[in-house]
């Protein structure tokens, strides 16, 4: 290549050169000029073509993340046994008092429900005047005039009451334990009008209450359930037993065998279930109206999972057949119950793979869809960090969602995503984590 100091040098000198004639020095200059620099873009040109280019660098690729959804088989159909006569439903109660219904049968709609009404009257008397556990007596209650003129009307319809006197003293729980164990009107009106100061009184607050729980299905016009506007539907009963299960005090009163009373001595309890297929309560009822009714909890074992169910039936024809009907009904829905295994510890949901092109960018994936495999074998699995397990009832369907977090490097054990699993209405999760170190 020319040195850039030579073609410098040659213009000085050309310069110093005098004129030829006809040409003025200032022109000749100025061509002198031109021609170095056009020599001097020659050897440079020349100068690029012959030497090799210079390396290109690139960034490293990225991670293209590739979620896998994979598919779970439900199981075969169950089928529930509803009584032949009135109407029954089961379902899955939660800790929250939230319920799974997973099957009505016979007449859905608003129909009169006798004394499960005391289910009711308790939960809205506990909702104002809470105790603080199952040993909790509770405020004591004064009995006067106007609670024996309320139990000589009820008795006089031939409607059973238990022993009251004046200026007897009950505590509250006592007083719930003998309305929802002997079922006695008079101690479920007395405790209803104590708590809020009047039956009309009760029945404003109790509508609220039932308001805010979404018990439209529901109306009441009593706390006993002797009147038959004291109504519901299978499904708002289920939400009610669900509630009385997820209040530590009222189950634990309406799962009472017996219970030795001061002063009305040992006390028995109705619903001769109990402990009987894992049955722990909750509220036979029965009027010539109403028929035979009974709203029933019951704690039995999935798999490894204990499952509270929760079942009610109405309008049967006979106290034994209310007995029945709910032993068939809470036998064909454990029957209908699977534990299944949503995720294993360790188990691949996805990966992160190099590639050539592409950004790095959060994968989803459904069981829905199918997705792609990871084309480089530099990858790292997205794993599930411990087992998840699910209990499903027959051929509900199971759907899964992984999301996979953007990542380019990362250690093993790092956060990714989640893989998400939607059985019937409810909704597991499980995070998931790299399981070897990545970039």
């Amino acid at each position: 290549m020319p040195s850039l100091d030579r073609f410098a040098s040659a213009r000085v000198r050309s310069a110093r050169r005098p004129g030829r004639r006809g040409v003025r020095p200032g022109a000749r200059r100025g061509a002198v000029l031109l021609a170095a620099g056009a020599i001097l873009a020659a050897g440079l040109s020349g100068c690029v073509a012959g030497a090799p280019e210079p390396a290109a660098t690139t960034a490293a690729p990225p991670a293209v993340a590739t979620p896998t959804a994979p598919s779970i088989d439900p199981g075969p159909a169950a089928a529930l046994e509803f009584p032949a006569v009135g109407a029954g439903a089961v379902g899955i109660a939660s800790a929250d008092g939230s319920v799974e219904v997973l099957g009505q049968g016979g007449e859905t709609g608003t129909v009169p429900i006798a004394s499960i009404t005391k289910v009711i009257t308790s939960l809205v008397v506990l909702d104002a005047h809470p105790l603080a556990g199952p040993g909790d007596p509770g405020p004591t209650i004064t009995l006067g005039a106007a609670d024996l003129e309320r139990t000589e009307a009820i008795e006089a319809t031939g409607q059973f009451v238990e022993p009251m006197f004046e200026g007897q003293q009950v505590t509250l729980h006592d007083a719930l334990a003998i309305t929802l164990l002997t079922s006695a009107n008079n101690y479920a009106e007395t405790a209803a009008s104590w708590a809020f100061g009047s039956t009309d009184a009760y029945l404003e607050a109790a509508r609220a209450w039932l308001a805010e729980q979404g018990l439209t299905g529901t109306t009441l016009a009593d706390a006993s359930g002797l009147d038959p506007g004291s109504a519901s539907t299978t499904a708002d009963l289920l939400r009610v037993g669900a509630l009385a299960h997820a209040d530590p005090a009222l189950a634990a009163i309406a799962g009472l065998a017996s219970y030795d009373q001061p002063d009305l001595g040992t006390i028995v309890n109705q619903n001769v279930l109990l402990g009987e297929g894992g049955v722990d309560g909750l509220k036979t009822g029965s009027t010539t109206y109403a028929g035979a009714t009974l709203l029933t909890s019951a704690v039995v074992t999935v798999g490894s999972s204990p499952v509270t169910l929760i079942a009610v039936v109405l309008g049967t024809e006979s106290i034994d057949a209310r007995f029945a009907t709910t032993r068939a009904l809470l036998a064909s829905a454990q029957a209908g119950l699977r534990e299944v295994r949503l995720a294993t510890a360790g188990q691949s949901f996805g990966s992160y793979g190099l590639a050539a092109t592409g950004t790095a960018s959060p994968g989803t994936a459904s069981s829905d869809t199918a997705s792609p495999g990871a084309d480089s074998p530099e990858s790292a699995d997205a794993v599930a960090t411990a087992d998840l397990s699910a209990v499903v009832f027959g051929d509900t369907p199971i759907t899964t969602e992984v999301r996979l977090e953007p990542r380019t490097t990362g250690a093993a054990g790092d956060p990714t995503g989640t893989a998400a699993f939607t059985v019937g209405t409810a909704r597991y999760e499980v995070p998931l984590a790299l399981a070897t170190p990545l970039g």
